[in-house]
């Protein structure tokens, strides 16, 4: 290190104080909050990074891009947003609940009286067994779209984010 670059990490002391206080405060209930144990607190930080990314480019950014970075960024977010209510299942399964109705669970004791007993999951509108392989079916197709929809974001935000990411600064 030369004499100068001492000189200026010395007058950036404050500032670098004043900035890390302010980071400390702004990331204390994010952090909090976070476990190691899943995606989810992965989606919240990288989500509370972002929103305060885009902040910085719609309000102080001095690129030509800052607009475009903001709306590239609130699209990343939008995703994140989506994946962290995890509501795939929901809509997933809304046209099967308005065929079939929601599920019941019944509890049947086994007859060998082991004290073991099974599940029995009913709906409203499966009367015959035709309906209950078709009901099986649109079920397992649900699923799978539910799979499918919540992949799609996840392989979308990435890839997005790995084309345009590095264009994200001022």
């Amino acid at each position: 290190m030369n004499i100068h670059s001492i000189i200026q990490t010395i007058k950036n002391i404050p500032y670098n104080i004043k900035y890390g206080i302010e980071n400390l405060i702004r990331w204390f209930p994010v952090i909090w909050k976070d476990r190691d144990w899943d995606h989810y607190y992965l989606y919240v930080i990288l989500q509370h990074k972002l929103k305060h990314m885009k902040h910085l480019q719609k309000n102080y950014g001095n690129s030509m891009s800052a607009e475009q970075i903001v709306d590239e960024i609130k699209i990343c977010i939008d995703l994140l947003d989506r994946l962290i209510k995890d509501e795939y299942d929901e809509n997933a399964l809304k046209k099967y609940y308005e065929k079939w109705g929601r599920p019941n669970f019944n509890w049947i004791s086994i007859s060998d009286k082991s004290g073991r007993s099974e599940l029995e999951i009913t709906h409203e509108n499966v009367k015959t067994k035709e309906d209950k392989k078709q009901e099986s079916k649109h079920f397992h197709r649900a699923c799978d779209h539910e799979r499918k929809m919540r992949k799609q974001d996840i392989e979308y935000l990435f890839e997005y984010m790995s084309k345009h990411v590095e264009g994200w600064w001022d």
